[in-house]
């Protein structure tokens, strides 16, 4: 959250009615066209949103003024408030699964849940199985990232304090810390099977499942006792004979009782692989449960007092005593003081032999076949991506640890350890640099585990495992990338140029519509880019080209806070890009936010998060600029700028004037239009930047007239208007005239006014190059402000001409402020419109050859009508016209000759000319002696016979 700022509250919203609001099913619909629907989206978000927003911004908070290493450790902070967050979560949803219609289905673990079942019930919150598992899934990511990437960006220093030599152990545990400070290999090996031990802990209780074998086994409640329905049938072989003491498995009669050598004769736990019988079916689904609880327990990473105490409750203590050299689940539990290493090495290849040759099912070989660092036999039992995983890492740990306890023994325990096998999976996995890559690779090919693994997670959590998450984001955001321009070219998320030698199966990746997985991937890129930065051994995202693929994914969640109308969170991410996208993502993605006050909100935010605000309002205007090619749009208007009627002049009202021809009058647009228009009234909002505005409205102006969009431009001169510019970013210059309407006093104060040398040297120019930018806008806002004049006039031409509905008094008095607003516009473009600019722009050029013939002539037009409906005098106004485009410098009249013109012109003065005269019949007044102290005499237009 910026800083000072509070987020929405998503569940003040009526729509959200559970304390926990899901996310709808991710729909690929709602985010293929990024660039639209901004306030009318249906994309619900949850109370995550607002929870990973808040940390991340918390963590910009505490950053400030730390060293590298302080802020490394906020970083790992954030990842275990992450995690929490996430664990949290998943225990909220089962315990919603247990309270719906699913109660008695789920099992739930004990005091895990801090929320109400009877609350879910009311909120009719249903929780799908579909929705626990990506909930869990994203809680087993962080939680391997808060164990990983400690290790992997660890301080230098404190990284060579803890590779210090110990002193020659003694203990278990102190040379299994040996043998960790010498391997760094072996250190993130076991920090990946500690998170795949802590993720086992998240399923079902060990005793759920045992619980079918358990029932198979016949036994009600009963869990102690060892094997009662093979005990119950020798006790009933010896009572029938009178039999006393052991029998003997080649006796007669235990031959005929116990049918035919299958069952055993003894009840010891060798009995069965000794004698080569068989137990009760009943006692094998008991036995089979035990092992299985024994291998979930060192799955789970139990300590030896859990395993100890779970083994005791079943009367079954010597197989936790199996166990207890190493469990590996956590080596330093219960130290053991006087450790010889040779007799590990040992007793690892015991175990190997008990996995391959003995056992009597599948899960006790798994049992000593983790405790040996065997493959094959653990393989077996596997169920899942995770379980694969671990038996690959087991073997790998425990190999290395007997490797270095190898190193360690005597000559002579060396070859005693040679004569009986073991598994080697350093030697089976090949070169140490690439095991991790290969192996997850492999599991995606694996039959039991390729779908799991090629799932958008579990790819995430592989990429991880194997360090190669850089690479898997970048292939993510060439997937974004696909997907958002699969239908139509994508502004936010353009087309990846860069070349690709790989093939990209998409299923591993999150599309544009899975939310969470969104939010998962922003937070990963944000969290890694930000520890490359401090790291020093590191580079951060080296090829440009990587880095803007792998912003896709932040661009995209972007895209998503804004189509969630959760624009106060869109600066927040946005500062995390690098700046060659920041502020392009940021300005697309707040175009759509208007008015004053929410948009000095988002400066405010921008500032506190350190974004450039003067930056940001420099780049926006000229996103969209570059949008719609504006400099290379051609001036196709030229030639075909038409709003007088055919035909010829009329007596009353000269030549036709089309009304309407700008069109609605709303100053609301749409499309690209609303868009630069709302760049500059963005830039506005941003403190000085006076000579860029002036820049970028005149661009703004230039491509609106070039494409002949006048209803454009005038919404432009009446929202952004020079007045408006001036007042907002020169507050040194007190403006005598406030009234936004008129269009002359702004531009003589400013002329008038000496800026001071700060200003120049902060604008970068002179003073007359600086007057001369906003001589330009003033005189393009004046074009635009006479052609509205001329249209508003026209219709109550064309009002006047309709006997039918006699116009009122009103508009008559209307119009006279119209024709005053026309007469004063027209002033600068009867003057070298365009004529003065910093350098040559043929565009300037372009517009006056388009626009002043038919802007000239509309306004003879329109002088003809207010003089019959106004004024007589107004037909006077057309004597100055003609004089002033008679002049020999005139350049008006070049523009009507270079156009053609010229008679046109002509016709339209001998027009008004006839109609002056006609009026001066018909008057019994005389002009006024004002007029004619000013030489001014209707009588001078009067044809003479």
């Amino acid at each position: 959250m910026a800083p000072g700022f509070n987020f929405p509250s998503i569940s003040q919203e009526s729509s959200r009615a559970s304390s926990e609001s899901r996310l709808r099913e991710p729909s690929h619909r709602d985010m293929t066209d990024l660039e639209s629907t901004y306030r009318h989206s249906t994309v619900r978000v949850g109370n995550d949103v607002d929870f990973f927003a808040a940390e991340l911004d918390r963590y910009n908070t505490d950053l400030r003024g730390r060293s590298n290493s302080e802020k490394r450790e906020q970083i790992f902070k954030l990842l275990d408030s992450y995690y929490n967050y996430a664990r949290n979560r998943v225990d909220r949803l089962q315990a919603s699964q247990v309270g719906g219609r699913n109660r008695g289905a789920v099992w739930q673990r004990p005091g895990s849940v801090d929320m109400d079942v009877d609350e879910v019930e009311e909120g009719h919150f249903s929780v799908s199985a579909e929705e626990v598992r990506r909930a869990e899934e994203e809680a087993q990511t962080w939680d391997l990232l808060r164990r990983i990437l400690p290790f992997r960006y660890q301080d230098s220093e404190l990284a060579e304090e803890k590779n210090g030599r110990n002193p020659v152990p003694q203990s278990r545990r102190e040379w299994w810390e040996e043998f960790l400070i010498t391997d760094s290999v072996a250190r993130e090996r076991k920090i990946v099977l500690e998170w795949l031990q802590n993720s086992a802990t998240h399923g079902p209780p060990v005793d759920v499942v045992v619980s079918e074998l358990q029932h198979n086994a016949e036994r009600g409640d009963i869990l102690a006792h060892g094997w009662l329905h093979t005990r119950h049938k020798i006790k009933l072989q010896k009572s029938v004979n009178g039999y006393q003491g052991v029998l003997d498995p080649n006796a007669a009669t235990s031959q005929s009782h116990l049918g035919s050598n299958i069952l055993v004769t003894q009840l010891d736990p060798d009995a069965v692989t000794r004698q080569g019988r068989k137990l009760e079916p009943q006692d094998e689904f008991f036995e089979r449960a035990i092992w299985l609880g024994c291998f979930e327990m060192l799955r789970r990473g139990y300590s030896m007092s859990e395993i100890r105490d779970w083994c005791a409750e079943r009367t079954e203590l010597w197989r936790a005593a199996t166990i207890a050299p190493l469990p590996l689940s956590n080596p330093q539990d219960e130290e053991q003081f006087d450790f010889e290493p040779g007799s590990l090495v040992l007793w690892r290849r015991m175990c190997y032999a008990a996995a391959h040759d003995g056992g009597t099912s599948e899960y006790d070989r798994a049992v000593y076949g983790l405790l040996a660092g065997d493959l094959e036999s653990v393989d077996k039992v596997c169920k899942s991506w995770d379980d694969k995983l671990f038996a690959h890492y087991n073997a790998l740990l425990r190999t290395q640890f007997d490797i270095f306890l190898m190193k360690k023994c005597g000559k002579d325990l060396v070859e005693i350890a040679a004569r009986f096998p073991a598994f080697n999976a350093v030697v089976y996995h090949g070169e140490p640099a690439t095991v991790a890559k290969r192996l997850v690779a492999s599991l995606e090919n694996d039959p039991k585990t390729s779908n799991e693994a090629l799932g958008t997670s579990k790819s995430l959590q592989a990429a991880i495992v194997a360090n190669d998450l850089g690479r898997y984001l970048f292939h993510q955001g060439v997937v974004l990338s696909k997907k958002a321009n699969a239908r139509a070219k994508s502004k936010l998320i353009p087309e990846i140029n860069f070349p690709i030698s790989e093939h990209i199966n998409e299923k591993k990746y999150v599309g544009l519509g899975d939310y969470d997985g969104l939010r998962t991937l922003a937070h990963v890129l944000i969290i890694v880019n930000t520890l490359d930065r401090l790291s020093d051994s590191k580079q951060e995202s080296g090829h440009k080209a990587i880095r803007h693929a792998q912003e896709n994914i932040l661009t995209s969640y972007v895209s998503y806070l804004r189509l969630a109308n959760l624009e106060e969170l869109v600066p927040l991410y946005c500062s995390k890009l690098h700046e060659d996208r920041l502020y392009e993502v940021l300005g697309r993605n707040l175009i759509h936010i208007v008015g004053d006050e929410p948009r000095e909100h988002q400066l405010i935010i921008m500032t506190k998060l350190g974004v450039d605000i003067k930056e940001f309002g420099r780049k926006l205007p000229l996103i969209y600029l570059n949008d719609v090619n504006d400099k290379s749009v051609r001036c196709d208007v030229k030639g075909h700028f038409k709003i007088l009627e055919e035909g010829p002049a009329t007596l009353k009202y000269g030549r036709i004037v089309r009304p309407d021809f700008i069109g609605d009058d709303s100053n609301d647009m749409e499309g690209e239009s609303e868009e630069l228009i709302r760049t500059l009234e963005w830039l506005i909002m941003v403190p000085g930047l006076f000579l860029e505005t002036c820049t970028y409205a005149i661009r703004v102006y230039k491509y609106f007239l070039k494409r002949a969009d006048l209803r454009a431009a005038r919404a432009l001169s009446v929202r952004v208007s020079g007045r408006y510019i001036a007042m907002e970013k020169l507050t040194f210059i007190t403006f005598v005239d406030q009234n936004q309407d008129d269009v002359h006093g702004w531009f003589d104060e400013v002329a008038n006014h000496d800026f001071s040398e700060a200003f120049l040297q902060e604008c970068g120019v002179s003073r007359d190059r600086l007057l001369n930018v906003v001589r330009n806008l003033w005189e393009l806002e004046c074009l635009v402000r006479a052609l509205d004049s001329m249209e508003t006039l026209a219709s109550m031409a064309g009002l006047s001409r309709d006997p039918s509905h006699p116009p009122a008094r009103e508009m008559w008095t209307q119009a006279v402020g119209d024709v005053r607003n026309v007469k004063n516009c027209m002033q600068p473009v009867l003057n070298n419109w365009l004529m003065v600019s910093n350098e040559v722009d043929n565009d300037f050029q372009d517009l006056r050859e388009a626009y002043i013939p038919e802007t000239v002539s509309a306004y003879i037009s329109t002088l003809h009508f207010a003089g019959g409906a106004v004024s007589r005098d107004n037909f006077m106004e057309c004597m100055d016209l003609a004089a002033l485009i008679a002049d020999k410098d005139s350049n008006i009249a070049q523009e009507f000759i270079k156009s053609g013109r010229m008679r046109e012109l002509l016709e339209s003065f001998a027009a008004c000319s006839k109609a002056l005269a006609v009026s001066t019949a018909e008057s019994k007044g005389k002009s006024g002696k004002k007029h004619r102290e000013l030489g001014w005499s209707r009588e001078l237009w009067s044809i003479k016979p």
